[in-house]
């Protein structure tokens, strides 16, 4: 009897923390309400016509034909951030050399020019041996000149200026071209100097000297030319 009051006793002590448990746990909830939230506050809002606007530059053109693209023309800038045009009213002269730049033809390149045989001191004159022969033969009453090629082979390391001419001791009815330019390096295209003869109705036989220089290296070469005339 006396255990059977135990048990009891037990299994209501234990009822009694389980409904403590209950109650604790249900006591510790939390409940959330509205609390006055509104979330379109401002939705009806509008600004004003014509208070504030962007100021920002649109990165991007219109289509073709609408007014609003600006007129554009190639000119526009040309002078960059200098402020040189802003000096135009108070100059004669504002422009850089614009004007005459454009002028320029732009699909024609100059060639190198060097300077006369005379401004380089050259003298046509006999230095060293005969390099190359070269023998034309003509009728005595012709008309039309006598053409011939010499080639003269490049020997120096770079380009270099040359100077053509006969001595002054050959006969006038020799001449040269070009005069003057300049010889590719060694390895390179040999250098073409055309010879011409011209008869003067003598019959017999005239020499002449053509001496080609290149005064920056010191160097020359004799073309001997033999005209026969018939």
């Amino acid at each position: 009897m006396a255990g059977s009051g135990l048990l009891v006793l037990v299994v209501a002590h234990v009822g009694l923390g389980f409904q403590r448990a209950i109650v604790t746990r249900q006591a510790r909830q939390v409940v959330f309400s509205d609390g006055g939230v509104k979330y379109d506050a401002g939705s009806g809002w509008k600004p004003d016509q014509g208070g504030m606007q962007s100021t920002d530059t649109p990165d991007f053109f219109y289509e073709d034909g609408d007014d609003r693209n600006p007129s554009i023309e190639y000119t526009d800038g040309i002078m960059g951030s200098t402020g040189l045009d802003k000096l135009k009213a108070a100059s004669r002269s504002s422009d850089p050399g614009v004007a005459g730049a454009l002028d320029v033809d732009p699909t024609r390149i100059g060639g190198y020019q060097a300077a006369s045989a005379e401004a380089k001191g050259v003298k046509f004159e006999v230095s060293g041996p005969i390099t190359q022969e070269v023998t034309i033969s003509m009728p005595a009453q012709s008309d039309s000149p006598r053409i011939e090629d010499v080639f003269i082979k490049p020997v120096c390391m770079a380009y270099e200026d040359f100077y053509a001419g006969f001595t002054a001791d050959t006969p006038s009815c020799f001449s040269v071209t070009p005069t003057e330019g300049r010889m590719d390096r060694r390895g390179g295209d040999p250098t073409v100097l055309t010879v011409q003869v011209k008869a003067d109705g003598q019959v017999g036989q005239k020499v002449g000297t053509l001496c080609v220089v290149l005064p920056d290296e010191g160097e020359q070469f004799n073309v001997k030319v033999t005209a026969n005339f018939s």
